[in-house]
């Protein structure tokens, strides 16, 4: 967030509003909502160590006899902001029975790609290794994520495949870097990821693209996205899709009409990603 230099009291409000509107854009920060009955928390367990601190996720567990399947949720805000306590758009999946695991990530303000990715990696590999102790199902973990969020899961899916991953729900990802037509721009989000522009960085952003990693072995996804998306458009999605087809890959993709980026998910709508990652759970 800019802070800029505001004269009075009527100034200051206006700045601190400005301010929250900005966090709420590109954070979107998870309604405070009692936790779904039965729900346990741990928080701030450590998953990874780096030079500029410990990386941290924190669990949230359903009630019933373990072990629970899990889903590894990325949350979202450009690479730029945000923290594993927001954009929590899936925690309730606790409510149909799954572990949600919301992980934190080093921004880029801090690392440039591929750090996130990275990071994103160890999370997963953690949880796999650590599963028995922390009352998970190591068979059964699942992604999620939303915008630059979805962006990491789903390379995370990719990369491990299908035999590791049962399945991805995304929401509005970027999933090609080099097709947002600003390639020589230094403005925008990927500039500061990459640490230059799309064309300077250019085959850090195609190995940074999950369009990339398709193969016969990725796991089957679940997209949503918003037709009037302007900050990712919806044909960043439906070409997932389209080359996820192409590898025989199952893929769903919902394009909901009069969204556009940084919606949350309806009641109606968790149901149906808690549907999608059931019908494939390993028994």
């Amino acid at each position: 967030m800019r802070f800029t230099k505001t004269n009075g009291p009527k100034a200051v409000a206006l700045s601190v509003a400005s301010g929250l509107q900005a966090l709420l854009l590109f954070g979107g920060c998870a309604a405070i909502t009692p936790p779904p009955k039965g729900e346990s928390i741990r928080q701030n367990l450590v998953y990874a160590q780096r030079p500029t601190g410990n990386l941290h996720l924190d669990l949230y567990l359903p009630a019933g006899p373990a072990p629970h399947p899990v889903v590894i949720w990325i949350h979202g805000g450009g690479w730029k902001y945000g923290d594993k306590a927001w954009m929590l758009f899936m925690r309730k999946l606790t409510g149909q029975g799954f572990a949600v695991a919301s992980v934190q990530y080093r921004l880029d303000g801090t690392a440039k790609y591929p750090a996130q990715n990275q990071d994103c990696l160890e999370a997963f590999r953690w949880i796999t290794a650590n599963a028995a102790a922390q009352g998970l199902d190591a068979r059964n973990v699942f992604l999620a994520g939303a915008s630059a969020g979805g962006h990491l899961a789903a390379l995370v899916a990719l990369e491990e495949g299908g035999s590791r991953v049962r399945a991805a729900a995304v929401m509005y990802p970027a999933t090609d870097l080099t097709a947002f037509g600003n390639n020589d721009s230094h403005r925008g989000y990927l500039p500061p990821l990459l640490g230059g522009t799309v064309n300077e960085k250019y085959h850090l952003a195609e190995s940074g693209s999950p369009v990339n990693h398709i193969h016969h072995d990725s796991p089957p996804f679940l997209i949503f996205h918003g037709a009037r998306d302007k900050l990712v458009p919806v044909a960043q999605s439906q070409e997932l899709q389209k080359r996820l087809h192409a590898a025989g890959v199952e893929c769903r993709l919902i394009v909901l009409p009069n969204e556009k980026h940084n919606f949350k998910l309806t009641a109606a709508q968790l149901q149906t990603v808690g549907r999608f990652f059931s019908s494939h759970l390993r028994k």
